[in-house]
């Protein structure tokens, strides 16, 4: 069966009291119309529309090449307007009407709408059934045939106690699209509400279907900081039985694990870590606790000690970091680098095996294999306007309290006195040393005294 699904996301959601449009903000790293798109391009449609307004340009943006076309409302006048402005982009499949700020719906259930609109006559609604009605259009139901949809504020006293509402998703068979022009505006808000093609149904005898699903959480859409903190608590909840589904070691539900966060089996994450973006997790990972990651590679069988901060790093296996190592963009860590505490690490390569236990900052660095780097070790990489590169090579033995004013280059197997400024190139298996001599001034102690 052909599909276009069609996404509303036009509306300013007044309610989150927010100067971004409602469906950007984040659900689990990812704005809530992300989460949408995604589930709607797993259905491989013919197209997928995205109608804007509010802010449109912001959603545009976002949403740039992730397979989707816009369709622009410009006044927002209702349900039924918006899907209309969208028809110019119909490849003439069947329609899917989903909302932008549905982020919780899962791809199963749409597929079970789906298989449930085949045996319809060519219409159906999604319900669900939620304890406090107020603000949803109440179903008026027998069996599973929808005699009416009425909008909360045009309902009666007693419609008000119906708890089974309309969640607003829908299917339409493309054929009955005229169906839709022949809603009218005779409401109190004067719009156009997709619902109604309930009553212009009718009229045709045609029976409109009702698929009920009992989790309301997942159908219903965001409308408040409230409801965006329960999402993202429930999206929350499912990454991390996803992620125990395949392999991966929690010892407590106190971690921040984005959606699209990669990880490998028997990895352990210790409490309060935050993976985040493009992040990718090896193998035999201990983490934590109070790592903080962001789009970084992390390689097979390494060590994440605490405190310690990732951000655009690649490492590849056996990397021990930490505790408390802070690691920047561009930084490529190669097999079995260690970096340890209070060291922090931007925009350079490291060799095999090298190591810089503490205290040591290295910026802009190219630094070979099975090189030492001692404690207090700088890498003077910026002269006020511009960054210079340091080369060290394989083998350095590069002493503790060093500074290496780049642009330099220490070559293979030299080593660095402590205490050393370095300023000029090192030549090969050369001692660099810099240090003042030192002196001593007899009986300064006891005229200090």
């Amino acid at each position: 069966m052909s599909l276009d699904v069609v996404i509303l996301a036009a509306g300013k959601g007044k309610r989150m009291l927010s100067k971004r449009p409602k469906v950007m903000h984040a659900v689990m790293g990812r704005p809530m119309i992300g989460h949408v798109v995604a589930r709607a391009r797993e259905l491989n449609p013919g197209q997928v529309i995205v109608v804007t307004g509010h802010e449109k340009e912001a959603v545009e943006e976002y949403l740039k090449g992730k397979g989707t076309v816009f369709a622009v409302q410009e006044e927002q006048k209702g349900t039924a307007h918006a899907l209309l402005t969208a028809e110019p982009f119909f490849s003439g499949g069947d329609i899917l009407v989903l909302y932008g700020d549905v982020p919780l719906i899962e791809a199963r259930t749409i597929e079970a709408f789906i298989e449930f609109f085949r045996k319809s006559q060519g219409i159906a609604f999604m319900t669900t059934e939620v304890e406090d009605p107020e603000g949803y259009g109440r179903m008026l139901m027998k069996g599973e045939e929808i005699e009416d949809i009425v909008e909360d504020v045009e309902t009666t006293a007693e419609q008000k106690k119906i708890r089974e509402i309309n969640t607003g998703i829908c299917m339409i068979r493309k054929d009955f699209l005229g169906l839709v022009k022949s809603v009218k505006a005779d409401n109190r808000k004067g719009e156009y509400y997709l619902t109604d093609i309930v009553k212009v149904a009718r009229k045709e005898a045609i029976i409109v279907k009702g698929y009920h699903h009992g989790v309301a959480q997942e159908v219903l859409g965001i409308n408040t900081r409230r409801d965006l903190l329960e999402a993202n608590l429930n999206m929350a909840a499912r990454i991390l039985d996803r992620h125990m589904q395949n392999g991966v070691t929690l010892v407590d539900t106190n971690v921040y694990i984005e959606d699209g966060v990669i990880i490998g089996k028997d990895t352990v994450i210790l409490p309060g870590c935050s993976l985040s973006g493009a992040t990718v997790i090896g193998e035999d990972v201990i983490m934590g606790p109070n790592v903080v990651i962001k789009d970084s590679v992390v390689g097979d069988g390494s060590v994440i000690e605490p405190f310690s901060s990732l951000d655009g790093v690649t490492m590849e296996q056996g990397v021990k970091v930490g505790p408390f190592a802070r690691l920047r963009p561009q930084t490529v860590l190669k097999r079995g680098v260690k970096i340890g505490n209070f060291v922090e690490v931007k925009k350079s390569i490291i060799g095999e095996g090298t190591k810089a236990s503490h205290l040591t900052y290295l910026g802009d660095a190219e630094i070979g294999s099975g090189v030492n780097v001692g404690a207090g070790t700088i890498t003077c990489n910026y002269d006020g306007r511009k960054k210079h590169k340091t080369v060290i090579e394989d083998g350095v033995f590069v002493g503790s309290n060093t500074e290496i004013v780049a642009p330099v280059k220490i070559g293979k197997n030299a080593v660095i006195g402590a205490g050393t400024t370095v300023t000029l190139d090192v030549p090969e298996d050369a001692l660099a040393v810099s240090r003042v001599k030192q002196k001593h001034v007899e009986g300064y102690g006891r005229r200090k005294k």
